[in-house]
């Protein structure tokens, strides 16, 4: 692997000098959260305490303060940004770019002082999730394995939709799941206008 990219014993996504991706690491003064599922906030209590900037986009901050309601996530120590400003700091620049998995996910774009650009994709979707120009990419494996993929004859979305606003003509529909699902299907029916 190239050194400006590496990925540590504890999960911790490293690029370039100065940034650790979605788990806490003691020598990187810069950490950033990519979304708020609980596998890409290992380590944050460390990290509040320890690093000088935590990065993450203003609705994972939120989403992330609400599943974890004692961990204040202040301006102090957390630095928001919309997708697509730089951050700088010393001589990198960073930046966070739109991925289509939960709402305020994001990829992370560092480019260092040679103008080398790394980055890092964890969760996503393919159809919704732009292609980042970069020299050194990392990339989430969770299914990289063919056997992992999930082919559709039907848009599985669509049919939520159409299965939820039949429902709520009846009266009110619950959906019970784990936190990061429910979150993506918030957010399908909203774009749904549901």
């Amino acid at each position: 692997m190239d050194e400006r990219a590496r990925v540590t014993k504890s999960g911790a996504v490293l690029l370039g000098d100065s940034v650790a991706c979605d788990a806490f690491d003691a020598a990187r003064p810069l950490r950033v959260v990519t979304h708020a599922h609980a596998d890409h906030l290992y380590g944050l209590r460390k990290s509040v305490k320890c690093c000088e900037k935590i990065l993450m986009t203003k609705a994972t901050r939120d989403l992330a303060q609400t599943l974890n309601g004692s961990l204040k996530l202040t301006d102090e120590c957390v630095q928001t940004l919309e997708y697509g400003k730089v951050f700088k700091y010393g001589d990198e620049k960073i930046s966070l770019l739109k991925a289509d998995h939960i709402l305020g996910a994001s990829q992370v774009l560092v480019e260092d002082a040679e103008g080398i650009r790394i980055a890092w994709s964890g969760d996503f979707r393919l159809e919704g999730t732009p292609v980042v120009e970069c020299d050194v990419l990392v990339i989430e494996a969770t299914y990289g394995r063919p056997s992992c993929r999930r082919n559709f004859d039907v848009d599985v979305r669509e049919l939520l939709v159409e299965m939820i606003e039949k429902r709520l003509r009846g009266g009110t529909v619950y959906v019970f799941g784990y936190h990061g699902k429910i979150q993506e299907i918030m957010q399908i029916l909203r774009n749904a206008h549901v």
